[in-house]
This record gives C-alpha cells, sequence and structure tokens, in this order.
C-alpha cells in the first residue's frame, strides 16, 4: 500500500508488516487497495490503529496514545506527550438529538445509551486542524471567507471508540463473566478506577480523496448485523452474514471466521490477542455501488437507532460549516422528519447516497463548480469540513464574549 511520505514512522512499520504478511505480492500489485480491496485495506488499518502501545499502568492500543477532541479544540492544542486514559462520554449522535429534541435538551435514551464514546486523531490530522486554526470559530471563518477546499493530508486517520464499562456488560450483552475474562475477549482499558471494554470502533483514513471508511464490532454484540447484515469479502468465513428476521432482532450472531489471509495479517501483527474477537462489519470507498444504489454502513452500537439509513461517507459529507464558523447541519440528519424521542430504523432522516449539491450552494442556476458561463448567480452557502465532523461540531467560539471552550454537541468536552 503506498503511503504519504510523512506518515510516522510507527504507522509506516505496522503498515508493511501487516502488507507483508499477506504473502501474495498484494502490496506491489494493487496500485490502488483502498478502492479496489476495501476490506483488506479496512483490515490493515485495524492492525495499525490497534497495535500494542501499552506501557506502565495501561493496556493502550496505538489510537488510544492520540489527541482526543478534548485535546484538540481547545485554546492552544499542543500534542499530547502523555496519552489520556478512555474518556467516558455520549455517543456523539445521541448528544445532538438530545439538544435537538422539541423543548430544549432533555435527556435522550436510545438502545446501546450506555455505551460511551470517544474520537482520536493522529498527529497529521491533528497537525492540520491546528495549523489551518480549524479548532476555533475565528479559523472557520476565515477559510469560510478564503472559499478554499480543506484537503486533509493522506497519512492522516481517525478513529471513533464505542466503550461499555465491563461491571455493565451484562446489561449490554448479557456478558456474566469475571474482569479477568473480559479481558481475555474484549480490549479493556482502565480510566477514574474503573475497566472498559471496547465493543465498537469507525477507522476512517485520507488514503482515497473521500477518506476510507470502515466499522467493526465486537463478535458478542446484539444485533450486529441486523437490519443491513455484516459484509467482509477479505476476512470472514462465510463473505456475508444476512441479517435475522424482524430486522431488529437484537440476537447474537455467529462469530465471523477468519479466512487464512486474515489469519496471516494476525499472525505479523503485535496487538492485544483480544482484538481476535472483533468483526468488520462492513467498509465503504464509494457512495453508490456499481447499479447506483446507496452503500448503506451503519455500527449497531454508533449508529444504534437509524442504521438502515446510514451511510458513514453520506453523513460526513454533510460535515460543514457556513460564514460564521457554524454548522450547517444536523449531524446529517434532516430534523423535520426525526421522530423523537426514539429514532425508528425507516423514518427517512438520514440521507444515504451521493452529495446533494443544495447543502452547499444556494438556490439559482445549475449546482455545478467551477462556475460555467451563465451560472454566476451560484454562492456557496457552506464550506465542506473535508468529512470531519469534529470541525464543526466541535471548535471552540473564541468570537463570543467571554469566549467559550465548550461545544454543546461535541462529546467528551
Amino acid at each position: 500500500m503506498p503511503t504519504a511520505p510523512t506518515v510516522t514512522a510507527a504507522i509506516a512499520a505496522t503498515l508493511a508488516a501487516t502488507l507483508i504478511a499477506t504473502g501474495s505480492g498484494f502490496a506491489q500489485t494493487d496500485p490502488n487497495p483502498a478502492m479496489n480491496n476495501p476490506d483488506q485495506q479496512a483490515w490493515t488499518l485495524f492492525l495499525t490503529v490497534n497495535a500494542d502501545a501499552k506501557t506502565a499502568g495501561n493496556n493502550n492500543a496505538l489510537f488510544e496514545t492520540w489527541a482526543r477532541d478534548g485535546e484538540t479544540f481547545v485554546p492552544n492544542p499542543v500534542w499530547p506527550t502523555t496519552p489520556t486514559p478512555v474518556a467516558a462520554g455520549e455517543r456523539a449522535l445521541a448528544l445532538v438529538l438530545q439538544r435537538n429534541r422539541p423543548g430544549g435538551p432533555t435527556p435522550l435514551v436510545v438502545p446501546g445509551g450506555n455505551a460511551t464514546e470517544e474520537t482520536r486523531r493522529n498527529k497529521p490530522d491533528f497537525d492540520f486542524i491546528v495549523a489551518n486554526n480549524l479548532f476555533k470559530v475565528s479559523g472557520l471563518k476565515a477559510a469560510f471567507t478564503a472559499n478554499k477546499p480543506l484537503v486533509f493530508p493522506v497519512d492522516s486517520i481517525e478513529v471513533k471508540a464505542n466503550w461499555v464499562e465491563v461491571s455493565a456488560l451484562r446489561n449490554f450483552n448479557g456478558f456474566t463473566g469475571t474482569p479477568e475474562e473480559a479481558a481475555k475477549i474484549y480490549h479493556v482499558n482502565s480510566a477514574g478506577g474503573k475497566q472498559y471494554a471496547l465493543v465498537a470502533m469507525h477507522v476512517i483514513s485520507k488514503l482515497v480523496p473521500n477518506w476510507t471508511w470502515a466499522t467493526f464490532e465486537h463478535k458478542d454484540n446484539p444485533g450486529r448485523c441486523d437490519v443491513i447484515g455484516c459484509k467482509d469479502s477479505f476476512g470472514a468465513q462465510p463473505a456475508v452474514t444476512p441479517p435475522l428476521s424482524p430486522v431488529e432482532s437484537q440476537q447474537h450472531y455467529a462469530d465471523c471466521v477468519r479466512t487464512p489471509a486474515l489469519t496471516a495479517l494476525f499472525a505479523n501483527a503485535h496487538l492485544d490477542p483480544a482484538y481476535a474477537n472483533y468483526c468488520l462489519k462492513a467498509s465503504q470507498s464509494d457512495f453508490t455501488d456499481p447499479t447506483g444504489l446507496a452503500v448503506r454502513v451503519g455500527n449497531s452500537v454508533t449508529e444504534n437507532g437509524f442504521v438502515a439509513q446510514a451511510s458513514c461517507m453520506t453523513c460526513h459529507g454533510r460535515a460543514a460549516f457556513d460564514k460564521a464558523g457554524k454548522a450547517t447541519s444536523f449531524a446529517g440528519f434532516d430534523p423535520i422528519t426525526i421522530s423523537l424521542p426514539a429514532v425508528p430504523q425507516n423514518t427517512g432522516n438520514a440521507q444515504v447516497g451521493p452529495i446533494n449539491p443544495n447543502w452547499y450552494w444556494v438556490a439559482g442556476g445549475p449546482p455545478s463548480y467551477p462556475v460555467l458561463a451563465g451560472e454566476g448567480d451560484i454562492q456557496p452557502i457552506a464550506l465542506a469540513a473535508d468529512f470531519v465532523w469534529s470541525i464543526p461540531f466541535c471548535a471552540i467560539d473564541d468570537t463570543a464574549n467571554p469566549p467559550e471552550t465548550k461545544s454543546k454537541y461535541c462529546a467528551n468536552k
């Protein structure tokens, strides 16, 4: 897999090791694995971000040494020299929903609501945000005025991780083992005197212009393949696990049996042995399939409540801000169609498929860019945040009096 010249040594070494492990010459024969073999690329990234990075007193994987939202979107962001522990914050999507419900912010309980969430980014991703002042509203306003596309470096990687307290796994999926037994089948880490089990994670990378998207779940997550099934053409036998009936069964699915190719990757990786119990639910490298059907990818934990209308690429394609430096979208939702307090699977409240130009351009002439003859009335109403929701959601408002360092939409701050 080609990597950017500026990729960190640790990431480069891990990627190289996992690619060599295929034993098939894949890295040399396929010039674009991110597009041509997205499931294999997804597993390569999974092994990369979860490489063993533990030190005394923790069980860190590599991504747990990266900067969280709460360390990026602050008045003077500095790359952490000491890894910060698991941040037990509310799921970002649940946070957005509860704070936009009629009558103001009140607690919103959705299935899976006992899973916490954090977002972390590697240093190239962090440096881009800081260098371009995208951690604060004044920087977003300046970027909108400049009207130049924001493009993260190709070695950028972000991880969204969902955790459940080990003591609460019984309520989450019926696990009744001891904490020691949990640590054998879950990646477990500690924070604030509590132990947390990793139950799900998104991994995205800028290896292609619209990023690569992959979502992973622990094999024992209830309803793991509900609604849209599970698909892994590289690592699972069988490659497709159809959803059980009814579509929201919340039942346990059979384990994702590894293929020899994935077994080879794991054999050459250095990571917590518990990661053998995680499955790729799906990956995404385009808005639609070759027949024009929208690609749907949704995690039973992260996107709990609207998996049927989940598309990572489309949702993040709505991550944008206006001239005031404020988010222009309701986290990818159309709020007038949302049914609260519960969010049914089939309300049509989230968009799938290609980007709608009306999200970015004022109505007028044909929605195309650059502007052609006769299209002078096209005006931008939003600037794309290059698929990164944290930018419009977490940017601190340094233009307020007094400045605001909190955001009602940013978890873990």
